[in-house]
């Protein structure tokens, strides 16, 4: 079975590949990527001013 999940938060900088702490975020799982999809966009929607704010789409096999 497959899950999506959305995961990320605000990072210091592009070459630090772990959120600030206290800034992670995780959503799912999702069955689909399309349910994922949108909360992804209403997550990125929420915080579109902070432009260090990242989630992504997270495919993950069980």
């Amino acid at each position: 079975m497959t899950n999506f999940y959305v995961e990320g938060g605000i990072f210091k900088d592009l070459a630090d590949p772990a959120p600030i702490a206290g800034t992670e975020e995780r959503y799912g799982p999702f069955p689909t990527e399309q349910e994922a999809d949108k909360t992804w966009r209403a997550r990125m929607a929420d915080k579109i001013d902070i432009c260090n704010h990242r989630l992504r789409v997270i495919r993950r096999d069980a």
